[in-house]
């Protein structure tokens, strides 16, 4: 149900005060909670913060103070479409390690949590790439926000970061006080790099699915089953490769967004599984914002009627919302947001059989989607948006494993309601995940790639189907060949560029090309063929061979396309594509939906 159809009005001979429109918001609010529609965090929610100036020169202290315990469950999130404002979310230690830091800081009321009272204070203090600090930003605790899931969260604390510089380096660190003002709480100082918000910058980011945080915890509603908790080694394992390997992929740029295409924990309903999830995730959510999809597993266990004894039977996002914050405008899981060149979607596809907001044609979900597509081709036509768009869902609508080969199924029903939307405005890419394995396929313009197999054990996929689908295999693979993660490239706009700005891109375009040259090919990009793999020996063995095969192949298509690498664990590039823009004419007649079920 939309805000616009419970407009409250105010008798005719009163002003609404500041008063009467808090309860006029708060109203609405609780009615949207009621109806799991729930309201998105706001920027009116955060106090307003008076920040220095991003030159100041008086420098702080970089090191730790002595303090009770380290605070290492931090992540970002983006509420806006705005790169220069920031959500950091704290995730204090909440009973199940032994290690209760929440009751240092607040009054935890155990029956009802969103009654919650801080008895203490965490700040953000934000500093300049020379550690001269900017702001102390004072982060509220989850109690605060009436009426919405995180309130029922007594372990988080928010914090809007605003004003931030694009591309600009940053310091942070979060500090935690109890109610006699004594430091208690710490992080490490993590340092980020302010978000690029124009179309005019070349932009990396990274994407993964089925994380499943939580799977190898063997947690029990609050209780450790065993000796101590383990967290999932598969989902460390990939997080510290991403960070270790972030800046050689992205040739020193860095990802702007960490994606996810559902998943994020095993079962949602389990505080201790978001815990996780966030404490492997800490060295990258900690310096890129976090932005997932919904998947079956993150309503809880797998959805309606599955692990009940667990996670009960109703079909709820409030897990979800309670500790994921996302650029939202109204109700539901499915949001999207402006990147660089590129406009991300992200969508809660898994249907009424799993969730509780459904795809199918002229529902509201798929009439939002259909009206942010038209929006973003028109902007795109007009040369005033991205000139990409990419899709991120979780069902497997093109797979030959178990889930994309089914029929009548929430995966069959995603695809025949999408696909039209897909194609009718040129949608570049759709990630997604659901099935355990890595595929990329191809049917009309739009690439589709599945990867879902990250966090947690991999599915083999049907063999014999490969050459029996009706749209095109480009790629599979599966088993621990697959497990691993997409590292996307999207081009600039050149068309907008300045002079000196296209001096710049062309400068870094040159020392991408060096890099690459001084490499092994082999790590950028792929040679199938029997006549390809001769060309790479003969490569490798000439220089100038090299560098000319790199500028005409990589080079020149780094100007115009996205470029798709997906690799696996072992640092093994498994497959790479470029995709060019796709030119559409924004057509207004009704769109035919659904599509067949394409197998």
């Amino acid at each position: 149900m939309s805000i616009e159809k419970q407009k409250i009005s105010p008798p005719e001979d009163r002003i609404p005060s500041t008063k009467y429109r808090i309860k006029i918001r708060e109203t609405i609010r609780r009615r949207l909670a009621e109806e799991e529609n729930f309201y998105p965090l706001e920027l009116e929610d955060f106090d307003e913060v008076k920040y220095k100036p991003y030159t100041t020169t008086e420098k702080e202290d970089e090191s730790i103070p002595p303090v009770k315990f380290i605070i290492d469950k931090y992540y970002m999130m983006r509420i806006t479409n705005d790169a220069s404002k920031i959500l950091v979310s704290v995730y204090l230690d909440y009973g199940f390690l032994k290690t209760n830091r929440v009751k240092e800081v607040v009054d935890v009321n155990k029956k009802k949590p969103f009654l919650s009272n801080p008895k203490g204070r965490c700040v953000i203090r934000l500093f300049n790439d020379d550690f001269c600090e900017l702001a102390e930003i004072p982060m509220k605790h989850s109690s605060s926000f009436s009426y919405h899931p995180v309130s029922s969260a007594p372990q988080l604390f928010l914090g809007l970061i605003e004003n931030l510089a694009e591309n600009k380096n940053y310091h942070y660190r979060i500090e935690c006080y109890n109610k006699d003002e004594e430091l208690i709480g710490a992080s490490k100082i993590r340092e980020f790099t302010a978000g690029v918000q124009s179309g005019k910058q070349p932009v990396f980011f990274v994407s993964t699915s089925d994380l499943h945080g939580g799977s190898k915890a063997r947690f029990k509603r609050g209780k450790v089953v065993g000796f101590k908790a383990k967290v999932n080694p598969r989902l460390e394992r990939l997080m510290k490769h991403i960070h270790v390997k972030e800046l050689d992929y992205t040739f020193d740029k860095g990802y702007q967004v960490f994606t996810t295409s559902g998943d994020n924990v095993d079962n949602g309903s389990y505080h201790e599984y978001w815990a996780d999830l966030f404490t492997c995730g800490n060295v990258n959510f900690a310096r890129i914002p976090f932005t997932p999809t919904i998947g079956n597993h993150d309503y809880f266990n797998g959805g309606w009627g599955r692990a009940s004894w667990f996670g009960g039977k109703a079909r709820t996002q409030k897990h979800f919302h309670m500790f994921i914050q996302t650029p939202r405008t109204k109700g539901g899981a499915y949001f999207s947001q402006d990147v660089g060149n590129v406009h991300m979607i992200h969508l809660d596809s898994i249907g009424l059989n799993w969730g509780n907001e459904s795809i199918a044609c002229e529902s509201r979900q798929w009439n939002w989607l259909n009206e942010e597509l038209k929006e973003w081709r028109r902007k795109a036509i007009e040369e005033q948006g991205p000139q990409f768009c990419i899709v991120f869902l979780h069902s497997a609508i093109f797979t030959i494993g178990y889930f994309g080969r089914a029929r009548n199924n929430s995966d069959a029903l995603a695809q025949s309601c999408l696909t039209p939307l897909f194609d009718d405005y040129g949608v570049s890419a759709a990630i997604f995940g659901h099935d355990h394995l890595y595929q990329r396929s191809l049917w009309r313009s739009t690439q589709y790639m599945c990867i879902g197999v990250s966090g947690k054990m991999s599915i083999n996929y049907f063999d014999w189907l490969r050459d029996r689908t009706d749209y095109k295999v480009m790629k599979d693979e599966e088993g621990e060949k697959a497990r691993g993660y997409g590292v996307t490239y999207v081009a600039p706009n050149v068309e907008d560029m300045s002079e000196d700005e296209k001096i710049r891109f062309e400068e870094w375009l040159f020392s991408v090309k060096n890099k690459i040259l001084n490499s092994d090919l082999s790590s950028f990009y792929i040679f199938e063929t029997e006549e390809e793999i001769d060309n790479y020996k003969e490569l490798m063995v000439n220089r100038g061979l090299k560098e000319k095969f790199i500028e005409e192949k990589i080079i020149e298509k780094m100007r115009t396309c996205i470029w798709w690498r997906y690799y696996n664990l072992k640092g093994k590039l498994v497959d790479s594509a470029f995709m060019e823009s796709i030119e559409r004419v924004l057509d207004e007649d009704y769109i035919n939906c659904p599509n067949p079920h394409i197998r």
